[in-house]
């Protein structure tokens, strides 16, 4: 009798524990859902299968569909299919993996990167949305966006050289009032910059690059020392500059600009050092000096001429949910 109540209560829990739908039963709710909450419930239950489990999606109804979701004027869909995107094209998620495909996290991120980067028109349309001042959408954009840069570089800077207005969105950034966002699209700058082609480079500083930059570094020494100050300045400012380096190191035009727009100006205003100061203003004013002396030496590789330098990169489908 005992045997059978522990069968009895083994086979009542198994009923009662609900079965977690797969990516490819929640991929099919989501696209057929025409309800605002079944698709906020479908995209949310798919989104934490993402960062559960290694899921390999193609475009079609897949991929394409989270990137339409993205652009949807409903913020909580946005957000949810960004991170959500951010996490298949992650190739640290799910952090556990089966001990029998012990590389099955990046198996799968390095698939969706691909399939995110196979139709040029998908990436612009992923990064549009970062045109909104919602806080979380900026933030997983920038993060979906720093995944694709870290796995599949060269694809993904091929990708922005054919949208423009995509590159120029991130840039935009940088103008955000919150830390959290300004900090997270001057580090892509940091450390993107150096690795792109020429062209790439070209269209940053073309389309504002310098002003951003500047204007970051002006409003760190002009708060210096005020209630408002942030006790992190002295590295954002030395990210700043290490941006504005970047942009000047490979690039006879970004140099050119440089001198012409008025930037060369206003880092020399930033070089006056109180016979009284600290050594973070002592370290800032090092910073701006690294930089005049990069424009007396010989841009390296002598990229970018009239127009701007060489570069290039590589191009890089399916439709579902594996």
């Amino acid at each position: 009798a005992l045997s059978l109540r522990v069968v009895m209560a083994f086979f009542t829990s198994l009923l009662a524990t609900p079965r977690k739908a797969s990516g490819k039963t929640l991929l099919e709710r989501l696209g057929g859902a025409t309800q605002l909450d079944d698709r906020r419930d479908a995209l949310a239950s798919f989104k934490e299968l993402s960062a559960e489990e290694p899921l390999r999606l193609i475009v079609e109804g897949g991929i394409g569909l989270l990137v339409r979701l993205a652009g949807d004027e409903d913020a909580q869909l946005a957000r949810d299919a960004l991170e959500t995107l951010s996490n298949l094209c992650d190739v640290g998620v799910p952090a556990e993996v089966p001990e029998d495909r012990p590389n099955a996290n990046r198996v799968a991120g390095e698939h969706n990167c691909d399939m995110l980067l196979s139709d040029a028109e998908l990436l612009p349309a992923a990064l549009a949305p970062l045109e909104r001042s919602d806080f979380y959408v900026r933030f997983h954009g920038l993060a979906l966006l720093r995944q694709l840069l870290a796995t599949r570089a060269d694809k993904t800077h091929e990708a922005l050289l054919h949208a423009p207005a995509a590159a120029g969105r991130v840039l935009a950034l940088l103008e955000d009032e919150r830390d959290i966002v300004r900090n997270e699209a001057l580090h892509l700058m940091r450390d993107v910059v150096p690795t792109a082609p020429p062209e790439l480079a070209n269209i940053l500083a073309f389309q504002g690059g310098f002003e951003s930059l500047l204007t970051i570094a002006e409003g760190i020494v002009r708060e210096e020392g005020s209630e408002t100050a942030d006790a992190g300045a002295g590295a954002v400012f030395a990210d700043t500059f290490d941006a504005l380096g970047a942009l000047l190191a490979r690039h006879v035009a970004n140099r050119r600009l440089f001198v012409e727009g008025g930037a060369l100006g206003r880092v020399l205003s930033l070089l006056a050092l109180p016979p009284s100061h600290t050594s973070g203003q002592a370290a800032r004013i090092r910073l701006a000096c690294r930089t005049l002396w990069q424009l007396l030496r010989p841009p390296a590789g002598a990229a970018g001429g009239e127009a701007g330098g060489e570069g290039g990169g590589e191009g890089g489908g399916e439709g579902g949910g594996e």
